[in-house]
């Protein structure tokens, strides 16, 4: 009688190989979301700065400067998109960062009195010595 010729892996050799992945994939998937969720925050915070220094480049411009005279235009961050207060600082804001208008908050940052749609903002302010841009409630890196 002829030995059968077993190439292959039995059924309960692929269950075991399933079954050790599944548990794997079980152990890192909270691991990864957070990964995920770091990295969203990490985009915020490029996006905040890159406003923050799109509104001081726009502070170069003395029609700006004169548009807003001595009040403060608003920049707000949120979910939802960017919004600016003063058509001036709106227009030299978009030459320096086409999409500012588009930029919107991607990640839920816990701490926040509404996590999901946290508007974020800075104010700029016409000075004597120009445009002076304060920080607003961007919380700090926050990644643990």
């Amino acid at each position: 009688m002829k030995k059968m010729n077993n190439k292959g892996f039995s059924l309960v050799e692929l269950i075991v190989v399933v079954l050790i992945m599944a548990i794997i994939a079980v152990a890192l998937a909270p691991q990864v979301m957070k990964w995920v969720e770091n990295s969203r925050k990490s985009n915020d915070i490029e996006n905040y700065n890159a406003l923050i220094e799109a509104a001081n480049v726009a502070g170069t411009d003395e029609n700006v400067i004169k548009a807003i005279g001595s009040g403060t235009a608003t920049v707000t961050f949120s979910s939802t998109g960017t919004t600016i207060s003063g058509t001036a600082l709106q227009a030299a804001m978009l030459k320096t960062l086409p999409n500012a208008t588009g930029t919107k908050v991607e990640s839920a940052w816990a701490g926040s009195s509404t996590p999901n749609n946290p508007p974020f903002t800075f104010t700029v302010s016409v000075t004597a010595d120009g445009i002076k841009v304060t920080k607003g409630n961007f919380p700090k890196k926050d990644f643990s």
